[in-house]
């Protein structure tokens, strides 16, 4: 995959596909426009999946502007007051998906659920597969 070799970011390589930049572009700013899950905790819970993948390249990258006391408490969240009970619910259900998704229990969908809806549920499942997939990426190139 030469094609691959003069990239130094994702999006070198994304752009490297003419065909794919532009969709993937549009499916991936979608996920930063949802009503059912604010922009912030998304971006809590793509950066704990680059913590717990250990993506310093995921880690550094800046999606939304948080709190620096979040971002700096963030592996210690479920002791953490900075953190609410929605994000405290969503990210908790991350843990348990970069893991293994089918050991989410009902319990942790429900948490999620009764602070987000079922849209909400759903908007945070996709989102979460869109970051664990790039994270992986982002190791797999090397970034």
């Amino acid at each position: 995959m030469t094609w691959f070799t003069e990239a130094n970011t994702q999006q070198d390589i994304i752009d490297k596909a003419p065909t794919l930049a532009p969709t993937f572009k549009a499916f991936y700013d979608s996920f930063w426009q949802l009503s059912s899950a604010p922009p912030s905790l998304l971006e809590l819970c793509r950066l704990r999946v680059a913590q717990l993948h250990q993506s310093d390249y995921q880690w550094q990258h800046q999606q939304i502007e948080l709190s620096t006391e979040k971002r700096q408490s963030l592996s210690q969240w479920s002791k953490s007051a900075v953190y609410t009970d929605a994000e405290k619910a969503c990210l908790a259900f991350t843990e348990v998906y970069c893991m293994d998704p089918q050991a989410i229990t009902d319990a942790q969908a429900e948490a999620v659920k009764s602070e987000l809806g079922d849209a909400g549920l759903v908007a945070l499942i996709e989102a979460l597969g869109l970051f664990y997939g790039m994270t992986r990426v982002s190791q797999l190139w090397g970034f």
